[in-house]
């Protein structure tokens, strides 16, 4: 291959990276270095190489393009290389001495590889801080260095970093201002990377969700899809699972986000990726609590239970075995990790809100009412003021005043059902259910009730949905049309029972489901735990007694 092959197919191998082709580029960077070996070519495999799942090899290769451009004097492609170095082994669990080894490299190197080098150096050490002023202070400085080299990836991955670390100090509209514009950008293309693709869309719904900011994330989502179907990035989308799934959950779409999320995690595995962002684990917990699924919830958060995103599922597993005063102090310890200013204090609180009724700490929970209250008017967010107003209704109810629990209750849902956000509204709505029997309205108490009962069971949060069409069935209401199932199956046990009695294995059940065998299995176990039967047989035998009864 002479030089002029060579440059047709390392354009050819950079092109194939720009449309995710990333087969393609692998093997036209293997052919170029077969030919003669350079830091570009080698930077480009492994970063093709990491995208389709071969991580170690990727690391390896990556690793040899530093060494590379080292000898090449390349010391500005070397700091690039290091920084992701760097972040790839602080990604992976017992590699924070190499992380952080690489880390210290890119930060010396960049010091004399002009500003593009510094900026990414800047970035990476801002992805280790937890404290918001030093994400948007490292961040800021990457962001300037961006510019000053124009160097489109770093300021899009800057600008979006920026944004997330205001939102976290409380200063939400600056910050939302600067995921806003870097989504933008990212989603027009561009950075010829798609790696800034995703790292935009992971500060992005963080931020939406630590802002309860459902429209945003529902807007930005589609905006997304729409990029995705003009760029198939299929193997992006799948590390984005998570982003994918929590906007589909705003959305009230939980099987969709169950999906999204299962997918996600098996292909995380299957190709030894680390998590970048949200954990699916996290994520698939939640949903597994909502589903009552205990058992499985405790399984996902086993070695993820410190991560911020845990905190909902880890505390729900602990109430529902009787731990409320280990609920509390999970709660109370992350609520002193973030500071009592800032924004990501108001999910804790509105968490705290009910335990601290259940444990009739009276005092504590209006305390904690207040300060949501206050962080909800100061952030000025439709979703915190929800949040606050069900805390409201909350502390309303425990004090014998149903009449202004009904108010805010009321106000709650209309707030949610702007926002479309279908399950939360549905939840305040069985709490407006109890406001209004309390307060001599039974008739209205059912609608409200049957009401959330249908939108959480057309969501397969049977528990919840069980739970607001007994209340409604101890007012006299008709209880919405099925079996009742109340302590028994799951939406998505049913399903794998009737699976079970047409005689398919776990195998096949998995395949029916799309998801996998390990799951289907953990599902049959379940099922034949709470049908109280040992085999098989015996559960197809309660699946035909379901159907005639």
């Amino acid at each position: 291959m002479d030089g002029d092959e060579v440059d047709r197919r390392m354009a050819e191998a950079e092109s194939a990276i720009r449309e995710a082709r990333w087969a393609d580029a692998r093997d036209a960077f293997a052919e170029v270095l077969a030919a003669q070996s350079s830091g570009d070519a080698l930077d480009g495999l492994g970063r093709a190489l990491w995208w389709l799942g071969e991580t170690s090899d990727a690391v390896a290769t990556r690793t040899r393009a530093y060494a590379a451009y080292r000898r090449a004097g390349c010391d500005a492609d070397a700091a690039r290389v290091a920084t992701w170095l760097a972040i790839e082994h602080l990604a992976t669990p017992g590699h924070e001495p190499m992380g952080r080894g690489w880390l210290g490299r890119a930060e010396r190197l960049a010091a004399d590889g002009g500003p593009a080098a510094r900026g990414w150096s800047a970035l990476a050490r801002s992805m280790l801080e937890t404290d918001p002023l030093r994400i948007t202070s490292l961040a800021d400085e990457a962001l300037a260095a961006a510019r000053t080299s124009g160097d489109a990836s770093l300021e899009i991955r800057a600008l979006a970093r920026s944004g997330l670390g205001l939102v976290r100090s409380g200063r939400t509209e600056a910050g939302i201002g600067r995921l806003d514009e870097a989504m933008a950008a990212a989603s027009a293309g561009e950075a010829d990377e798609p790696e800034a693709f995703a790292e935009t869309c992971c500060d992005m719904v963080a931020a939406c969700e630590e802002t309860l900011d459902g429209r945003r994330l529902e807007q930005w989502g589609t905006a997304a899809e729409r990029f995705l179907r003009l760029r198939p990035h299929p193997t992006l989308l799948g590390f984005c699972g998570s982003c994918c799934a929590g906007i589909l959950a705003a959305r009230g779409d939980t099987a969709g986000a169950e999906r999204w999320l299962t997918w996600t995690i098996e292909r995380l595995e299957a190709g030894g990726h680390a998590v970048r962002c949200v954990d699916p684990r996290a994520r698939l917990a939640d949903l597994r609590v909502a589903q009552g699924r205990l058992e499985e919830a405790e399984r996902l958060v086993v070695g993820i239970e410190g991560r911020p995103e845990s905190v909902r599922a880890v505390v729900a597993i602990h109430l529902a075995h009787g731990d409320s005063g280990v609920a509390s102090s999970v709660l109370h310890r992350r609520l002193a990790k973030v500071g009592p200013g800032s924004i990501a204090a108001i999910p804790l609180l509105a968490m705290l809100v009910p335990i601290q009724l259940e444990r009739r700490d009276l005092a504590g929970a209006q305390a904690s009412t207040a300060r949501l209250a206050g962080l909800a008017e100061e952030s000025g967010e439709e979703a915190h003021r929800a949040l606050a107003e069900v805390g409201a209704g909350r502390v309303d109810l425990a004090r014998d005043d149903p009449t202004g629990a009904s108010g805010v209750l009321r106000s709650a849902v209309e707030r949610y059902d702007r926002m479309r956000r279908p399950l939360d509204a549905a939840r305040a709505r069985a709490l407006l259910g109890q406001a209004l029997a309390a307060s001599g309205d039974p008739g209205s108490a059912v609608a409200e009730s049957r009401a959330a009962a249908a939108v959480l069971d057309h969501a397969g949060l049977t528990a919840e949905a069980d739970a607001a069409d007994a209340f409604a069935r101890s007012l006299g209401g008709r209880g919405r049309v099925g079996p009742k199932r109340v302590g028994m199956l799951t939406k998505r046990e049913q399903e794998v029972l009737e699976l079970v009695a047409e005689g398919l294995s776990n195998a096949e059940i998995a395949a029916r489901l799309f998801i996998s065998p390990a799951t289907a299995g953990h599902h049959v176990s379940n099922l034949l735990a709470k049908l109280g039967v040992r085999s098989r047989t015996e559960a197809a035998m309660h699946a035909r007694l379901l159907r005639s009864g």
